[in-house]
């Protein structure tokens, strides 16, 4: 399976590569600054099901020009770490890149994975699109980027098996701070280095842009658990008082959080009490997540589903007697 895997990747590289330089040319293949490209003589893909055909070229590849316009400057945190911006002070990019190097350090301190990243995943570098507030980001970001303008911010992991790929995060400027900075870096360590495929392939059933995952969606056990868990976990690790605060109500069983799905998504259900999930089993139960993450790392998803069920409800007893602890 790997092998078929495999070969349809390096497939699709070379149709991409090919339909980019028949593109360029019609566009007469400027040396200088790039300039906005015709796209009208491609057939593109859907978000990033490519079927036969089409090809993969995402809404801030194409819209390059637009978003150059609105977020103009540019730093390099390190070689991997880049903020693309439209207003920040020198203090917010201090702070925003010692927050970034730091929680990269300690991810790689809790998995061992520094200089580890997963098979077929080219995502060598993240790039940070800041917009200067809230309001602008709400006017930008759809446009720019194909996603909702409704939340905190977005990881995009694009089709890390090409190797032009870029890996992009959306997200603004909130009382003087990158809102969600780190929680969303996390999801991309966690992609690089954890979670094998891009977006659409653990399961899960969010079926929005810019990925527009098929429909139907995988039957539940989903990885929304450990995705978003893992982000507040490596974020905040033991300094989360408000997820802290509802441990004590031991409203969910640690069974039913792990079938956490986009209809019975809630702030409190999804973030603190995956946060509190993931903290357990990373404190307590490690040596299952490595179980489950030597399945999740080759892409094998039934047999994570099957992890998970055969855990049931194991756990569930010691869970919440761990929370007491908190």
């Amino acid at each position: 399976m790997q092998l078929n895997t495999f070969k349809w990747h390096t497939a699709m590289k070379l149709k991409l590569l090919v339909t980019l330089l028949t593109a360029g040319l019609a566009a007469g293949c400027q040396a200088t600054a790039p300039k906005q490209v015709d796209y009208s003589n491609v057939k593109l893909a859907t978000g990033n099901i490519v079927k036969e055909g089409e090809v993969y070229i995402p809404a801030w590849v194409r819209n390059e020009a637009q978003v150059n316009s609105v977020l103009k400057s540019n730093h390099y945190c390190a070689d991997n770490i880049v903020l693309r911006f439209q207003s920040m002070t020198e203090q917010n990019i201090a702070d925003s890149c010692k927050l970034l190097l730091e929680t990269q350090a300690r991810f790689h301190k809790l998995f061992n994975t520094e200089g580890k990243p997963l098979l077929h995943d080219n995502n060598d570098v993240l790039r940070a699109n800041i917009y200067a507030g809230r309001d602008d980001y709400v006017k930008y970001v759809t446009d720019h980027f194909d996603v909702p303008s409704n939340n905190g911010g977005m990881y995009l992991e694009g089709l890390p098996h090409l190797e032009d790929n870029s890996a992009e995060y959306v997200a603004y400027l909130r009382n003087g701070q990158v809102w969600n900075l780190n929680h969303e870096f996390v999801h991309y360590l966690d992609g690089r280095f954890n979670t094998y495929g891009d977006y659409c392939a653990p399961p899960h059933d969010n079926h929005y842009g810019p990925e527009y995952c098929p429909e139907p969606a995988a039957e539940p056990p989903y990885l929304i658990w450990w995705g978003e868990g893992l982000g507040e976990y490596v974020a905040h690790m033991e300094n989360n008082p408000a997820a802290i605060k509802l441990a004590k109500e031991k409203t969910y069983q640690l069974s039913e959080l792990f079938y956490n799905n986009s209809a019975n998504w809630d702030t409190n259900r999804i973030y603190r009490w995956g946060y509190l999930a993931v903290r357990y089993m990373m404190e307590r139960q490690r040596d299952k997540v490595e179980d489950m993450l030597f399945h999740v790392r080759r892409g094998d998803y039934p047999r994570y589903q099957k992890v998970i069920k055969i855990w049931g409800t194991s756990m569930d007893a010691d869970f919440h007697a761990w929370l007491d602890t908190l």
